[in-house]
């Protein structure tokens, strides 16, 4: 097992527990860790999957503290990154591939979050028109 699964078990004891201080230290801990995996193998889904979930998993934990601005930079911080990655002119083709994918998971969060507390016009209409050009697409190959 990997030192990122330890630290976000802990992170998951902790955050039921209530104890959200230690919950968010254990988070960010895997996080980190997730991210230097990454770095180091792009083209490892598991380890994108487990980067976003460990990065909401730190935003639903602001967001239970009434923290919405930290809990919407940890919701759109892993968005962000891949929608530069999966736009980015001549980089690896699977890694644009693995992003766009990866984008189907961050968006819908993303928007439930806007819904419930306001984020700028501007940036809701980008979402909700990237929500329906990635959407209406996987609709169009059936």
């Amino acid at each position: 097992m990997y030192q990122w699964q330890d630290l976000l078990g802990n992170g998951n004891r902790c955050f039921n527990n209530q104890d959200y201080l230690q919950a968010e230290y254990y988070y960010q801990q895997a996080r980190a860790d997730l991210e230097n995996l990454w770095s180091q193998d792009c083209k490892n889904s598991s380890l994108l999957l487990a980067w976003i979930r460990v990065s909401h998993n730190i935003s639903a934990l602001f967001e239970l503290q009434g923290k919405t601005e930290q809990a919407l930079h940890y919701l759109h911080l892993p968005h962000q990154h891949l929608l530069t990655l999966s736009q980015m002119p001549g980089y690896d083709d699977d890694i644009q591939l693995i992003a766009s994918n990866a984008l189907k998971l961050t968006l819908p969060p993303l928007l439930e979050f806007a819904h419930q507390y306001p984020i700028c016009g501007n940036c809701l209409k980008k979402l909700t028109e990237l929500h329906q050009q990635l959407f209406q697409e996987r609709a169009q190959l059936h």
